[in-house]
């Protein structure tokens, strides 16, 4: 039997890697198009390079987890019990007196590992992954961008400056250049410059502009302007976005000693918006108990599956691996709260769609040797 145990995993492992691959390069590609995104809404032109790329992948794995590692592990089982059905390999092991049924137990086990696996994760690498990549994202990428970067011919915003570049040489100098500097009092003083270029000194960027004109915030209904030769500028702080650490960046003991902060605030105060966040809190938690039983979920269903496809071909196979996340997440909508749930409420409807699936494998598990 355990001859068969390593058979049926070896199997399984093939066709799952491959799936980890393809699927981990859409999810993860998905997920740095979106931070980048994100980090150029605020720093435009950011100096983005290929090892900033492989850090934001590395970062960005183990909050995917959850989701990849349950999909790859469906589709390796899906495809090599299809397998195993239309070459009557599960026929021959029936005639040799081994059930089906028991054919499924290492796929069971191997699902409750992952999903110990999946578990450790989210609690240990997910939050240390999230705090590298808020720390890349939002102090890293930003000090790098200067005036030199932005793209011509538009106004970007740096610091409390908002700069129009009309063009850029070869050399990277700048031409047509307008510095718009907000002054308290929501006044601004505005600089035009035909040329200019950025200088380091003494640890500090500044702004050398040639040839160009100033004028002042207006003063009893007149613009003070002056012109100028040449002219420097300290350079801004650039743009660094201080968003607070988020849920994912929470181990589980840190999201209880939330919970508990946030309940006792909304009976404090009975504020909507503290409700709500209340309700994200618990729903976050929820999901980081539900997730990864996700594995164990789709092994007592996939296998049978698996096992009843017979010679309907691969097709089948996709099909019927699509349907069962599909019908995962819409169980998952379905039980969702509309209202404040308690914590241990939460908790168990975020567990229906896992339910569901484990008791339907288990009900097609006993009537597998039917097949």
């Amino acid at each position: 039997m355990k001859r068969i145990n390593r058979y049926i995993l070896r199997q399984i492992w093939i066709p799952a890697l491959s799936a980890l691959v393809v699927i981990s390069f859409i999810f993860i590609g998905g997920a740095i198009q979106r931070e980048v995104r994100a980090l150029l809404q605020d720093v435009p032109m950011a100096p983005i390079t290929l090892w900033d790329i492989s850090r934001i992948s590395l970062y960005s794995s183990p909050m995917l987890v959850g989701y990849i590692l349950p999909v790859t592990f469906l589709m390796g089982i899906m495809l090599t019990f299809g397998k195993m059905a239309r070459n009557s390999e599960l026929i021959a092991m029936k005639a040799a007196g081994i059930p089906l049924g028991r054919t499924v137990l290492p796929v069971l086990w191997t699902g409750a590992a992952l999903s110990l696996i999946c578990l450790l994760v989210q609690d240990g690498a997910q939050p240390w992954a999230y705090r590298k990549l808020h720390s890349l994202l939002k102090s890293d990428l930003p000090l790098r961008a200067t005036l030199d970067v932005f793209p011509t011919g538009v106004m970007q915003d740096y610091g409390d400056w908002r700069v129009y570049i009309g063009r850029r040489d070869q050399d990277g100098k700048l031409h047509n250049l307008v510095v718009l500097q907000a002054l308290d009092g929501g006044k601004a003083k505005a600089f035009y410059a035909d040329k200019a270029w950025l200088e380091k000194a003494g640890g500090r960027t500044s702004l050398v502009m040639r040839k160009g004109r100033m004028v002042d915030a207006e003063r009893d209904g007149v613009l003070p302007h002056t012109t100028f030769r040449t002219m420097r500028l300290p350079i801004p702080d650039p743009p660094i976005r201080s968003d607070v650490i988020g849920r994912q960046g929470m181990d589980l003991r840190q999201l209880f000693a939330e919970e508990r902060k946030a309940t006792k605030t909304l009976h404090e105060t009975s504020n909507k918006m503290v409700e709500l966040e209340l309700y994200k809190l618990r729903t976050h938690m929820a999901h980081r108990f539900s997730l990864p039983l996700m594995c164990l979920a789709v092994a007592f269903l996939a296998a049978p599956i698996g096992a009843r496809a017979s010679r309907s071909g691969r097709s089948f196979t996709f099909a019927g691996g699509f349907a069962i996340i599909v019908a995962y997440y819409v169980i998952r909508a379905l039980a969702a709260p509309h209202h404040l749930p308690g914590l241990g409420e939460a908790v168990l409807l975020a567990q229906v769609p896992n339910a569901v699936l484990m008791a339907l494998g288990g009900v097609l598990i006993w009537r597998v040797d039917r097949v």
